[in-house]
């Protein structure tokens, strides 16, 4: 496996593409998911986390993602904290892994009191050389990964219209 960084991992044949576009799609892709974790009990989830059981994280993640993702494609990375900032309310980051085909990605989810973000640690590429990686193409494989189709109240401009399957 190859290893690239956000900002290597945002390169493209046509020059530099923000790594914006990389997390588009993937928040996108994740946005049902994220949708029923967020039905969990803020205040369990919390405990969890400050408690550290990642065994219990793992288990909410898993029957989160089972619904919309093929097994094991989309995991907790058993990593999480509050992160509080002064004159900000707390926030929860979960460090989540989503692993399909030749594309591995480590990201953190950034669960706000109003707002949820996803930002992209690293992107793993398997070793093969005509690989290459932009958003549209990763936009397939996340999108290869799914059990159904995307919503298209849900779909960037990066995600296909129709679901690719294998």
């Amino acid at each position: 496996m190859r290893r690239l960084s956000p900002s290597t991992a945002a390169q493209s044949v046509q020059g530099s593409v923000d790594l914006n576009a990389f997390e588009e799609v993937l928040a996108c892709n994740i946005k049902d998911v994220i949708a029923d974790f967020c039905l969990v009990d803020a205040e369990i989830i919390r405990s969890y986390v400050s408690n550290q059981l990642h065994g219990n994280m793992d288990d909410i993640v898993s029957s989160c993602a089972e619904l919309f993702f093929k097994g094991h494609t989309l995991s907790y990375a058993r990593s999480a904290n509050i992160s509080t900032a002064l004159g900000q309310p707390p926030c929860i980051v979960l460090d989540m892994e989503f692993s399909h085909d030749m594309v591995s990605v480590d990201f953190k989810l950034v669960l706000g009191e109003y707002s949820v973000g996803v930002h992209i640690n690293r992107v793993h590429l398997s070793d093969i050389p005509e690989c290459d990686l932009d958003p549209h193409t990763f936009a397939r494989v996340v999108t290869s990964a799914r059990l159904r189709p995307l919503p298209p109240r849900f779909r960037s401009s990066y995600c296909p219209a129709a679901s690719v399957r294998h």
